[in-house]
């Protein structure tokens, strides 16, 4: 080593603290044995770390207090404490797109809690009109018109209507009080006041006598005319047996 001595100016800790040397001067902290690099005023310059007082490569100083920033609460901690993540504090921009999926919901975790609000009032609606998101949500329903309440009358089992018996060729008027849009029509026939056994009937077969035509409908009535030869009973294996309307009872069922 070349006999060459450099010595800077030196002072103890004290003695620095109220010394400002020259800018870019430097001078030599004999309390902490580093040095202090100047600036031309501030007193004691700044004290530069030892090797020893490192932690680590390129490590230095203590962590006083960790904040919680966006999204977290919890902070700032100044000794030992946990962050966690707040109340709405994960929204879209800190989830990446299409970055959850069902493999990162636990089953039965999202509720009606965790769902967002639509602008739909709760509550029970009559024929609903509703929009429906790609979602799957509801976010518009309202009253519609609907095809309105279907509705049905039964005249029961009877021999005469109106004191109208029945006879082959004769005519029965119902009174259903149903209208005239949409009306639909069953009858029926039995030996007896009962549904048991009974056969359905239908407008007049090929020859025109046997069976019942509507005959004329109103908004409170429908009258039928009975054909001249009465109607088939089934009697097993496809075949059917000639009935005679007179002494027998007609069940009459109207939907509208």
């Amino acid at each position: 080593m070349a006999n060459i001595q450099v010595q800077l100016r030196r002072g103890s800790a004290t003695d620095h603290a109220t010394f400002s040397g020259a800018e870019g001067e430097v001078t030599v902290d004999t309390t902490n044995d580093t040095l202090r690099v100047h600036d031309g005023s501030t007193a004691g310059g700044v004290r530069l770390a030892k090797h020893s007082e490192l932690s680590g490569a390129g490590a230095g100083g203590t962590v006083t207090s960790v904040g919680s920033g966006t999204g977290l609460t919890g902070g700032p901690i100044t000794t030992s404490g946990t962050l966690s993540i707040a109340n709405d504090g994960v929204d879209t921009a800190q989830i990446a797109a299409n970055a959850v999926t069902s493999t990162e919901i636990a089953a039965s975790a999202v509720g009606a809690d965790q769902l967002a609000s639509t602008t739909v009032t709760p509550g029970s609606y009559t024929s609903a009109d509703i929009t429906v998101d790609q979602q799957g949500r509801i976010t518009a329903a309202a009253n519609g018109s609907g095809a309105g309440a279907i509705s049905k009358y039964s005249s029961g089992w009877q021999n005469s209507f109106g004191g109208t018996s029945l006879t082959n060729g004769g005519s029965i008027t119902v009174t259903h009080n149903l209208g005239t849009t949409n009306v639909s029509w069953s009858m029926y026939a039995n030996s007896s006041a009962s549904d048991s056994g009974a056969s359905s009937i239908q407008g007049y077969d090929g020859s025109g006598r046997y069976g019942a035509l509507v005959k004329n409908l109103t908004s409170n009535t429908i009258t039928f005319e009975l054909a001249e030869n009465g109607y088939i009973k089934a009697s097993g294996s496809g075949a059917g047996t000639n009935v005679s309307y007179v002494g027998d009872y007609v069940k009459v069922v109207v939907i509208g």
